[in-house]
C-alpha cells in the first residue's frame, strides 16, 4: 500500500498540472481550463430571441433581454435625461425577432444609430446616450421618464440599483403625470393616484377617472365628438386633480358617465370592424 502511495506522488511530481493545460473530461475529450468569453463578458453571450406581443416599447424589449446576463438598466438619475425619449418609443416590428447576435449588438441594434450604448462593468448597468449631433437638433427640454412596464414591475421592485420610475416622475412632475405608456387605461393612471397618496383610497378611482377626463381633455380621442375616457393618447401629460376636485363628483354621476363612454367605445370598436358602417 506504502508503495502505491509512494509511486503515485512520483507519478504527480514528474507530470506537474499547469494552469492552462487542457483538461480530460470525458475518454476522449478535453478543455482547456479557461473561462469562455461569453463568463467573462456576459454581454457578449450569443441571443436569439423572439419578444412577446407584452412587449410595446424600447424599454420594454431591453427588460426583456437583459436579466440573465446579469446586468439592469442604470438609474435614470445617473445617465443621460434624453434616454427616455428612446425608451418610450414604440416597438418595431422588424425587431419581434432578433438573432443570434451578441446580447451588447442587439441593444444597440434595439437603440439604433442615434443612441450609443454605454456600459458600467462595475455595477453591471447599462444606460443609452444621444449622439453628439443628433443632441444638437432632437433634444427635449422635457423628454419623457420611462415607467418600467408592469409585466416585470415586481421581479424588477427591489432589485440593486433599480428605481421605480414612476415615482420619481412623480417628484418631478408634482400634479402631472406622464408621458401615458401604450395599453396604460385611465382606471390604472387613477390608481396610481391612490397608491401615491394623492387620492385618499381605491373607492374614489371611478370618480377619479372623470376628473382626469375632464382636467385633460386634450388628452384623448373624441368618439361621437366627445373625449373618450377609454382612449387616452399614448405619451400624453396629464393634469392630476386634487383629492377635493375628485370627490367633488358624485359617485353616481361618475358611474354615469363611464358607462355611457363606454357604450359609445364599444359602437366605435364594431364600426371599425364592420366594413359597412352599421353597428348594433
Amino acid at each position: 500500500m506504502r508503495q502505491r502511495i509512494f509511486m503515485l506522488v512520483l507519478l504527480l511530481a514528474s507530470h506537474p498540472v499547469v494552469a492552462g493545460d487542457p483538461v480530460k473530461v470525458g475518454r476522449y475529450l478535453t478543455v482547456a481550463p479557461v473561462p469562455t468569453q461569453e463568463q467573462r463578458d456576459p454581454l457578449s453571450v450569443v441571443v436569439h430571441v423572439r419578444f412577446p406581443r407584452t412587449v410595446q416599447t424600447v424599454g420594454d424589449a431591453i427588460e426583456h433581454l437583459l436579466p440573465p446576463s446579469g446586468f439592469q438598466v442604470a438609474d435614470r438619475r445617473n445617465v443621460d435625461p434624453q434616454m427616455g425619449i428612446l425608451m418610450t418609443r414604440p416597438f418595431p416590428e422588424v425587431h419581434r425577432q432578433i438573432g443570434p447576435v451578441p446580447l451588447q449588438s442587439a441593444l444597440q441594434t434595439l437603440a439604433g444609430d442615434g443612441w450609443q450604448l454605454e456600459v458600467d462593468p462595475v455595477h453591471r448597468l447599462v444606460s443609452f446616450r444621444l449622439q453628439g449631433p443628433l443632441r444638437e437638433r432632437f433634444a427635449q427640454a422635457e423628454p419623457p421618464v420611462w415607467t418600467p412596464s408592469a409585466q416585470r414591475r415586481e421581479r424588477l421592485e427591489g432589485a440593486p440599483g433599480w428605481t421605480d420610475t414612476r415615482d420619481v416622475q412623480r417628484s418631478v412632475a408634482g400634479d402631472r403625470y406622464g408621458p401615458v405608456q401604450r395599453g396604460e387605461t385611465l382606471f390604472e393612471i387613477a390608481l396610481h393616484r391612490v397608491e401615491a397618496g394623492v387620492w385618499p383610497d381605491r373607492t374614489v378611482a371611478w370618480r377619479g377617472q372623470v376628473a382626469l377626463l375632464r382636467a385633460n381633455p386634450d388628452a384623448f380621442l373624441v368618439i361621437e365628438g366627445t373625449p373618450n375616457l377609454n382612449l387616452v393618447r399614448t405619451g400624453a401629460y396629464l393634469q392630476i386633480p386634487t383629492a377635493g376636485e375628485v370627490l367633488a363628483i358624485p359617485q353616481s354621476e361618475a358611474e354615469q358617465v363611464i358607462a355611457q363612454q363606454r357604450r359609445q367605445w364599444q359602437r366605435h370598436l364594431a364600426t371599425r370592424n364592420d366594413p359597412t358602417g352599421h353597428h348594433p
